[in-house]
């Protein structure tokens, strides 16, 4: 979230500037491209997620969404990513959850588990939110999968500001 605060306020800096020197008209030339950029940060570093509910979890991964009952998962576990392996066999992989770090030096008075806490507190609570869920929905819920419709909307409406700037800057 910081990074995309980051950005923001340097798209922001970045078009005043353009504004100021050039005037509006050229800002609004150069303004889908940082939007666009700006809108990469969000759908990969913000938008990616794992939310857990009491009828299953909820994973993003940059633009697709998928929603899996407790019914179906098999596994939690980590590799890279956190991972959650569907009783059919498929793995799903969480870019937005935690991932495993490079094995850290213990300092003194460290113990091995306190090297990667975060990744296995994530692992530890789904399986939590899992044993707790009460009647799962069945072995033939549905795994549902779709898209992040406003993100996709907004990279369309960018991509179309995007081509007007250039049909009109090089036409």
């Amino acid at each position: 979230m910081a990074l995309l605060v980051v950005c923001a306020l340097l798209t922001l800096v970045l078009l005043v500037d353009a504004t100021v020197r050039a005037g509006l008209g050229t800002a609004l030339l150069l303004a889908p491209w940082l939007l666009l950029v700006l809108w990469a940060v969000h759908v990969i570093g913000v938008a990616s997620r794992i939310r857990v509910q009491h009828d299953g979890v909820m994973v993003q991964n940059v633009l697709r969404r998928t929603f899996v009952p407790w019914a179906r998962v098999e596994r939690v576990g980590m590799r890279w990513q956190l991972e959650i392996t569907l009783d059919d066999g498929t793995v799903l992989t969480c870019f937005g959850g935690p991932a495993r770090t490079r094995p850290r030096r213990l300092g003194p008075g460290r113990t091995r588990e306190d090297a990667d806490g975060a990744a296995e507190d994530m692992v530890a609570a789904i399986r939590r939110a899992k044993a707790e869920a009460g009647a799962p929905a069945g072995p033939d819920a549905p795994v549902r999968r779709t898209w992040d419709v406003p993100a996709v909307l907004v990279l369309l409406a960018l991509a179309c500001w995007a081509t007007a700037a250039v049909i009109i800057a090089y036409g």
